[in-house]
C-alpha cells in the first residue's frame, strides 16, 4: 500500500528559523534517506514557507507507517506531528533524484546549527 504522511510543525519547532536548521532536521534527513535506499519511500521533502512537509511511503500496513512516523527523530523530539493518509494514487510521475544525506551532512548541519545558537 501507499502512504503519504503529512508532517506539521508541532510543540518545540522553533519559529523564525529555516526548515533545514530546526533541531535534528539532519537526523530527521538521514532517518529518511535510509528508509529511501531501501526503496521503500518514492519521494519526499518540504513544503515551502518552512511549513512542513511530507512523505510518500510504501508499506505493508498502516502500522508499519506509524511505526516509520514515531521513530522519524523530528517527531520523537517534537519539532513535528504527522498525519496518515493512506493514498490510492492512480497516476503517478516521479522525477529521479537522490541527495545521499549521511553522517557528513549531519555534521555540518551540527556546524551551522551550533553557529546560529539552535543546539
Amino acid at each position: 500500500m501507499r502512504y503519504l504522511i503529512l508532517l506539521t510543525p508541532s510543540k518545540k519547532w522553533r519559529d523564525g528559523v529555516a526548515l533545514h536548521n530546526q533541531p535534528v532536521m539532519p537526523e530527521h534527513a538521514v532517518y529518511v534517506q535510509t528508509e529511501y535506499n531501501k526503496g521503500n519511500i518514492v519521494l519526499a521533502g518540504p513544503f515551502g514557507g518552512s511549513t512542513g512537509g511530507a512523505i510518500v511511503i510504501d508499506a505493508e500496513t498502516e502500522e508499519d507507517v506509524i511505526t516509520f512516523a514515531d521513530y522519524d527523530p523530528t517527531v520523537k523530539n517534537g519539532i513535528f506531528s504527522y498525519e496518515i493518509k493512506q493514498w490510492d494514487y492512480k497516476m503517478s510521475k516521479c522525477e529521479t533524484g537522490n541527495p545521499a544525506f549521511d553522517q557528513g551532512y549531519v555534521d555540518y548541519k551540527h556546524k551551522i546549527q551550533k553557529e546560529l545558537g539552535i543546539i
